[in-house]
């Protein structure tokens, strides 16, 4: 058995050693004829220059490199055309070329190159604006004598490898520029009856895929991987790369292209088709004019896209680019949005009008069979679009219906409104801008219908049911229709308008206008006492600093009710405030950010009517007011009743009967509890009291008792009583004033202090009136008033805080003991 090894292993070492001794004996020839081979190199390569210089420094053998064919090393090869010197460009430079050659040739004097490696260097193909190239130097030479050499010397060179090579293709004319850093190449030629193929491995970095410098780059810096194959057509003169996978970014993605050199001008086209693709990266590989545009649009899963270039080789052409996509059940986000389970189909296009440029102006976006949930609301759209790049405007029908309890969630912690109950349908055409600060007037048409909506107004805490809406856009304007809502104890029918909503919504709610009529036939104002305090806050800076929460638009809603001016006509059957109640109000005031302006209200109260004007600031705890207001035949209980006794603790609605008219001009503050504010009031009061009655005053009960002992001071009345108050805070100024009633007469001046302060001076004729009723004559009644004693008191404040009356007129010091 080993016998049998032996032979044969003999035989294949001495053929091994044969082919070793016959390799080296050509290595040696090849260094010993070494100036005549690299000529042999020289003139085979000069042979396709044509005006150009080639430069080799040096020619080694590589002895293992092509094992058993020999390969040569080209140390510092270059290739000049003849006007390097002006556009400093060199065709070739590398470190050097291993250069194939075919063993059996050698030894027929011939070089049969097969196989050529270029290794650390470039090949730069230059074209200047002229349309001069230093490719002119390849072009072959016709002469007879290098037809012959074609024909008659060895084989084209197959096999082509490059090994850190930049390949750039510069075309200043046609603003055209190609530039690969290739890290490793492999490829190899074959010939064909139609041309050739070309089948490459390749590793490399797109440093510029640009069809159009002025536009960008394609593909900018990514890494390729591929095996590609590459066809020419002679006769069509037509390069072909049938489509086929490429590692671009780590992606793996389709592409297909076509070059024609054989039209006039030269067509192209690119086909990518890019499966499960991230959007970042699928935007990275446009050119930054377009990749900009998406920068504020992420998508948390991948997508399907494809896309199309076509155009021509030739100055001044932009290619044509149409990119399609489609999702699922995605996660996109732009500014201001999230768009949850969303899913959609898409294209981009740069040439939206056919024939127009193909500029941004001309780019359209467009998405269709838009289903998603936005801030947790669904949302559906045929077709929606973004045209105009430069000045991007969005154009869609919207469409969505909903629970009213979804917008909890969409609001967040700082809800404007809280929802228990309801639903919304809602149908809207939008066309506006979508980029800040641009200037685009936006355009909103369609409805919003809410229907059995029960809801909290959370800023003033208050309860809504029965809630009915419809709020109808028409382009810049807002019209709110058939509104009912109810509270606890009042019910409110309501329409409206707000002139350009859409244009100054975010950019300067002050200066919308809200021009509201209410109609109810019964409100209850302490429901609505909130609106006197301070607004409660949310948490501004989490919805901030959150863009993707509805509470930004929730939040701005609430900027706009609390900024935006008000203009109310209002008409009511019937208001009721604490103890006030009034009927038939009408109502014309105004809302601005701080004041309230009543501009006309009338009202039925007690019996009578009263007409007021005036103002109200707001400011949480007390809220200025200055009212003028015209009261006509009120029963002065009820009045008194309604007002808490306007801060008075002496006098009272118990105290009081009559027919009151008045003409008061006042200021004060209100609580932000609805409490008139103790002490506030300033102003006049002009008055008239007619049929009055003065019952269980106590000051005049205690005098009373000690002087006007026999009459009836529980019950005073008296026919008519006028005079002009002068308000101030804690005091009420009372000029000069007569009183003739049923138990006694009386002069009244002074000051009556609210609290502390009262300085009245009282003249009391001791005549009692029931000895004067059969009077007629006037004058005659007035002179006998004042015959008889006359008591000259003096009220002032007592050291417990009541009101004590001394005896003592003006120029008469107080005496006498306390009454």
């Amino acid at each position: 058995m080993q016998k049998r090894l032996r032979i044969p292993l003999i035989v294949l070492g001495s053929l091994l050693g044969l082919l070793i001794l016959l390799w080296l004996g050509l290595a040696l020839y090849i260094r010993h004829n070494k100036a005549d081979i690299l000529q042999q190199i020289s003139d085979r390569l000069n042979d396709r220059l044509h005006g150009g210089t080639l430069l080799i420094k040096d020619m080694e053998p590589s002895l293992v490199r092509s094992f058993p064919n020999v390969s040569v090393a080209l140390e510092g090869v270059s290739i000049k055309d003849s006007l390097w010197n002006t556009h400093q460009h060199q065709l070739l430079e590398v470190a050097r070329i291993f250069v194939k050659v075919n063993t059996f040739s050698l030894l027929r004097k011939q070089l049969d190159v097969r196989q050529i490696t270029l290794e650390k260097g470039s090949i730069y193909l230059f074209t200047d604006s002229t349309g001069y190239s230093n490719t002119s130097i390849l072009k072959r030479n016709t002469s007879a004598g290098a037809e012959k050499n074609r024909n008659g010397k060895g084989a084209d060179i197959t096999r082509l490898q490059l090994s850190d090579i930049r390949f750039v293709i510069e075309n200043q004319q046609k603003h055209k520029l190609f530039s690969f850093d290739i890290a490793s190449l492999k490829g190899s030629f074959r010939n064909n009856d139609s041309g050739w193929v070309c089948n490459m491995n390749t590793s490399l970095r797109v440093r510029s895929l640009a069809f159009n410098t002025e536009k960008g780059s394609y593909l900018k810096d990514k890494p390729l991987q591929t095996a590609l194959e590459i066809r020419y057509n002679r006769a069509r003169k037509t390069l072909d790369i049938p489509q086929q996978a490429l590692r671009i970014g780590g992606q793996t993605i389709s592409v297909g292209a076509s070059f024609s050199f054989g039209e006039q001008p030269r067509p192209f086209t690119l086909h990518i088709i890019a499966d499960q693709i991230p959007l970042r990266l699928a935007a990275s590989l446009l050119t930054p004019r377009i990749s900009s545009k998406l920068d504020s649009i992420n998508m948390e899963n991948p997508l399907d896209a494809e896309a199309r270039l076509s155009g021509h080789m030739q100055p001044g052409d932009k290619p044509s680019v149409y990119v399609t996509w489609k999702t699922k059940d995605n996660v996109v986000t732009t500014k201001g949005m999230e768009l949850q389970q969303c899913s959609f189909a898409g294209s981009f296009s740069n040439e939206w009008m056919a024939g127009e440029p193909r500029v941004d102006e001309n780019s359209v976006i467009s998405f269709y069979g838009l289903k998603a949930k936005l801030y947790s609301l669904p949302v559906s759209a045929d077709t929606v679009r973004i045209t105009n790049l430069k000045h991007p405007t969005l154009t869609g029908y919207f469409r969505s219906a909903f629970p009213l309890t979804d917008l909890n969630e969409a609001q967040g912690e700082d809800g404007v409104f809280r929802f228990t109950g309801g639903t919304a349908v809602a149908a809207l055409y939008y066309k506006g801008g979508i980029t800040a600060g641009d200037t685009i007037l936006p355009y909103l048409k369609g409805t919003v219908a809410l229907k059995e909506g029960e809801m909290e107004y959370t800023p003033r805490n208050l309860q809504f049911s029965g809630c009915h809406a419809l709020l109808a856009f028409n382009g810049q304007d807002l019209f709110l229709q058939d509104i009912t809502i109810r509270t606890r104890k009042s019910n409110l029918q309501m329409e409206g308008s707000v002139r350009n909503i859409t244009r100054l919504y975010f950019s300067a709610p002050e200066k919308l206008e809200l021009d509201w009529k209410v109609r109810s036939t019964g409100i209850d104002l302490d429901e609505f006492r909130s609106f006197l305090g301070k607004r409660k806050q949310g948490k501004r800076a989490r919805a901030v600093a959150n863009r993707r929460n509805m509470s930004r638009i929730a939040s701005q809603l609430d900027v706009m009710l609390n900024s935006c001016n008000i203009n109310m006509d209002v008409l009511l059957d019937k208001l009721t405030y604490g103890n006030f109640t009034a009927q038939q109000v009408r109502a014309a005031l105004s809302l601005k950010e701080s004041d309230i302006h009543l501009q006309g209200v009338s009202f039925s109260h007690a019996g009578g009517n009263i007409n007021m004007k005036g103002t109200m600031t707001q400011d949480g705890i007390n809220n200025r007011f200055k009212v003028n207001a015209d009261i006509k035949n009120v029963q002065v209980d009820q009045l008194f009743h309604a007002f808490d006794n306007f801060g008075m603790q002496s006098l009272g609605a118990k105290n009081l009967k009559g027919v009151f008219s008045a003409t008061a001009a006042v200021s004060g503050n209100i609580k932000d509890n609805g409490k008139m504010a103790p002490q506030s009031i300033y102003g006049t009061l002009a008055f008239n009291l007619r049929n009055g009655a003065l019952i269980h005053f106590a000051p005049l009960e205690n005098i009373g008792g000690l002087i006007f002992r026999g009459r009836n001071l529980d019950n005073i009345t008296f026919e008519n009583l006028k005079n002009t108050l002068t308000l101030q805070g804690n005091k009420i100024i009372i000029p000069p004033m007569q009183i003739n009633s049923s138990a006694l007469y009386m002069d009244v001046s002074g000051v009556y202090a609210i609290t502390k302060g009262t300085d009245m001076y009282i003249t009391v004729p001791l005549r009692n009136p029931k000895r004067d009723e059969d009077i007629v004559d006037k004058e005659e009644k007035k002179n006998r008033r004042r015959k008889g004693i006359v008591l000259h008191l003096h009220a002032t404040d007592g050291e417990d805080g009541k009101v004590k009356i001394r005896l003592g007129g003006k120029k008469d010091k107080a005496e006498g003991a306390e009454m």
